[in-house]
């Protein structure tokens, strides 16, 4: 695949999961956990389709291939999957999303701690930067609002953390099979909870099966495919991108401004994140 068409596939992706606030929103009369659910039940059925129709007779084979490290790796991803949704559900969009900028700086300490990878100095810089960042949106919390969102949000990206250090311990296993099970292991966590909310109305219908049945999927697999083809440093970019996207959506389109401390915290996490990214990039060259 040329590299333009994989970047353009990543840039889409990120586009489609900026959208994911919005979507929660207008599910407004279900409860969160009920999201939860049937988002993620029907994201992994879709992913089993998709992976059934392009493995043919090797589904059963493309799972086990996962093995053990796989399976770790999907349990993560399944509590950041719970995770972000009940943060999403509960706080301001711009909160968890510059919460979540900080993801690859916490992966790369995660990997510092658990596979020994050397932590360059950029990155260190770019710690203290993300840190003061978030520390500047708690503050702005514990005066006003909400600060549970805030925790969430850290918990999904402790989650994805772990995640990508999974993946770099696993190199060759295939994304979607862990997706897959991810999202049921998400839609099992939410199950007993599930039930408990107003019953679905044809508009919920239509947006969980729009969102979750098309439109997460698709920007999974756009993902998983545009990785194999481009750079993790440049990889790292599609966090401030979807970041930015995400605010500006929230902003547009729900009339949600982001707080002070939380635009200048959050200004701080992109623009670390951002910089140890495009460091990296020009290191490689």
């Amino acid at each position: 695949m040329h590299y333009p068409l994989a970047f353009l596939m990543l840039i889409t992706a990120a586009t489609l999961a900026s959208f994911n606030g919005v979507f929660i929103r207008a599910l407004g009369d279900m409860t969160d956990w009920q999201i939860v659910f049937w988002r993620h039940l029907l994201i992994g059925l879709m992913l089993c389709l998709s992976l059934t129709w392009s493995c043919r007779s090797n589904v059963v084979s493309a799972f086990k291939k996962i093995g053990w490290v796989g399976i770790f790796g999907a349990v993560a991803f399944g509590f950041s999957l719970v995770f972000l949704t009940l943060a999403l559900h509960k706080s301001p969009i711009a909160d968890v999303m510059f919460t979540l900028a900080a993801i690859p700086i916490l992966t790369a300490l995660i990997a510092w701690a658990a596979l020994r990878e050397r932590i360059q100095n950029v990155t260190w810089i770019a710690m203290i930067g993300a840190a003061v960042g978030v520390a500047l949106m708690v503050a702005g919390h514990l005066t006003g609002g909400s600060i549970k969102g805030i925790g969430l949000s850290i918990g999904c990206a402790v989650s994805v953390s772990i995640f990508a250090v999974i993946l770099r311990w696993g190199r060759d296993l295939n994304m979607i099979p862990m997706f897959a099970v991810g999202s049921f292991i998400a839609a099992a966590i939410a199950a007993p909870f599930s039930f408990n909310g107003p019953s679905l109305n044809g508009e919920n219908i239509a947006i969980l099966l729009f969102w979750g049945g098309l439109v997460s999927p698709v920007y999974y697999s756009l993902f998983v495919i545009a990785s194999r083809h481009i750079r993790a440093g440049e990889l790292m970019l599609v966090v401030p991108l979807e970041t930015i996207l995400a605010v500006l959506l929230a902003w547009l389109l729900l009339s949600e401004i982001p707080s002070a401390n939380s635009l200048l915290g959050g200004i701080l996490v992109i623009a670390a994140v951002s910089g140890m990214a495009i460091y990296r990039i020009y290191e490689r060259r």
